[in-house]
């Protein structure tokens, strides 16, 4: 069985969509920042901590636990803590580039098999309402930089280079993949 070690709906519908058969288990760890890793090896650590979280209820069942952080000028942008934050966050990626990271750990028994996915984002130059009113809906709340470029805030998004779904929080195609040979 695969066990999902996530909250994320997004995760969850990624994995629906591509016809998997899995359970979801949200990990409980502490998302601790680190200075001392680089960001990809930092969102790494964080993924595979979530997988062996779970995997401790599910020894024998393929865990998948995965992490996604923004990165702007080597700044870790995570979950906005307030609209303030929020809004900080957007008006720091407002018409510039930044790098979404999103790993995956896979854990199974003893085998683990950790892999991360970048994609760089470009965001359209954003007037203050545009950032205000899109705060108001309340989508920006609990993704990392403040946007989820799934829904309302795609049309912040100017473009992007790379996988979309490493920015929605899963590399789908590198997923099934590794699975695969899992």
């Amino acid at each position: 069985m695969i066990v999902l070690a996530s909250s994320s709906p997004r995760r969850a519908k990624l994995l629906q969509d591509a016809g998997l058969d899995f359970i979801v288990v949200p990990s409980h760890i502490d998302e601790i920042v680190d200075e001392k890793y680089k960001p990809s090896e930092l969102v790494m650590e964080i993924a595979k901590q979530k997988a062996l979280n779970v995997a401790t209820k599910y020894p024998n069942d393929t865990i998948v636990g995965a992490d996604t952080i923004v990165v702007y000028e080597e700044h870790i942008l995570g979950k906005p803590k307030d609209e303030e934050d929020a809004y900080r966050m957007l008006k720091l990626l407002s018409d510039d580039r930044h790098i979404v990271y999103t790993a995956v750990a896979l854990v199974k028994g003893d085998k683990i098999k950790t892999f991360v996915s970048e994609t760089e984002v470009w965001m359209k130059n954003l007037s203050d309402l545009e950032i205000w009113n899109y705060i108001k809906t309340g989508e920006p709340m609990d993704k990392a930089g403040a946007y989820g470029i799934q829904g309302e805030g795609g049309s912040l998004v100017d473009h992007y280079k790379g996988d979309f779904f490493t920015i929605v929080g899963l590399p789908l195609k590198d997923v099934l993949e590794q699975l695969k040979d899992f």
